[in-house]
Order: structure tokens, then C-alpha cells, then sequence
């Protein structure tokens, strides 16, 4: 009570006294927001970290899916580039289109040089329209054991000229 009574008495030091315990009580309010904003902060921190990690492994694994599909595409061209130069891979491709040429021109017309000419050019674009994946030609299956031999005396060539002399 006396407290009371001095501060009546001296009223600068009652309203000093007011505004210090209005200012405590704004304080104190402040300290408990950033307290709470602070942990709320922290909660996100942690969501936006997780988030990255979880983005982070997508992304790598997506990367090295793709770096293995370019390996797997880089080896299946080379494959494909190495068994279409394979030795005699050219010749065999080249009887094809000989075949080919030879059969349709009975077909069409025996014994004419002008037509032999044309029928093969159709016959080496319809083969190259078949290699580039155009045509939906059922190509031919060459059996690699049995493809052209490699000894010229294996070889049995037909010549003309010996079958009309006999």
C-alpha cells in the first residue's frame, strides 16, 4: 500500500511505471511470435531440405538412365556398324541384290541387256530401302556358317563360255 501511496504522490514515476510494464508485456509478446517463427522456419528448412534430396535422387537416377541408354545406343550403332563391314558382308548383300535382279528379270523379259540394267537399279533400291528400314520387305536369312567361301578353289562359278563350247 505505501507503494501505492508514493506513486500517487510522484506521478511521473506512476507513469514510468505503467509504460516500463506495457513495454515488458510487448516484449514478451515478441519473444513468444519469434519463438514460434522460428520453429515454423526451422519446419520448412526441413520440408525444402527434403525436398531437395528427394529431388536430388530423381534427378540422378534420370541422369543415369539416360547415360546408360546413350551407352546402349552408342554400342548398338557400333554393333550395327561393325557387322554391316564384317568381311563379306558387302558380297553377300551384293549376290542379294544379284538374286534379286535375276529374278525379276526372267520375269519380265529374258535376254535383254537394257532391261538386266534396270531391274537390278530396282533391285539395289528396294535392298537399300530394306537396310534403311522404309520397305517392310521380309529380307532373306543368310546362314553365317554357310555364307560365299573363302577359298577361290571351293569356289564353283559358272561360266558360260565353257557350257557352250561343250
Amino acid at each position: 500500500m505505501e507503494f501505492i501511496d508514493f506513486l500517487k504522490q510522484h506521478p511521473f514515476l506512476f507513469g514510468f511505471f505503467i509504460g516500463l510494464l506495457i513495454t515488458i508485456g510487448v516484449w514478451i509478446k515478441g519473444l513468444l511470435k519469434t519463438r514460434g517463427l522460428n520453429k515454423e522456419i526451422a519446419k520448412l528448412k526441413e520440408s525444402l531440405y527434403t525436398k531437395m534430396q528427394i529431388d536430388t535422387k530423381g534427378h540422378m537416377t534420370r541422369e543415369n538412365e539416360l547415360e546408360q541408354l546413350r551407352k546402349h545406343n552408342e554400342n548398338l550403332r557400333v554393333s550395327l556398324k561393325s557387322l554391316q563391314q564384317k568381311p563379306g558382308r558387302a558380297e553377300i548383300r551384293q549376290l542379294h541384290v544379284f538374286d534379286k535382279a535375276i529374278h525379276s528379270m526372267l520375269a519380265k523379259a529374258p535376254g535383254f541387256a537394257p532391261t538386266w540394267e534396270m531391274v537390278l537399279k530396282d533391285a539395289e533400291e528396294e535392298i537399300r530401302q530394306t537396310e534403311s528400314g522404309i520397305s517392310a520387305f521380309v529380307r532373306k536369312v543368310f546362314i553365317p556358317g554357310k555364307s560365299l567361301p573363302k577359298d577361290t578353289e571351293d569356289a564353283k562359278l559358272i561360266d558360260y563360255e565353257e557350257k557352250k563350247d561343250e
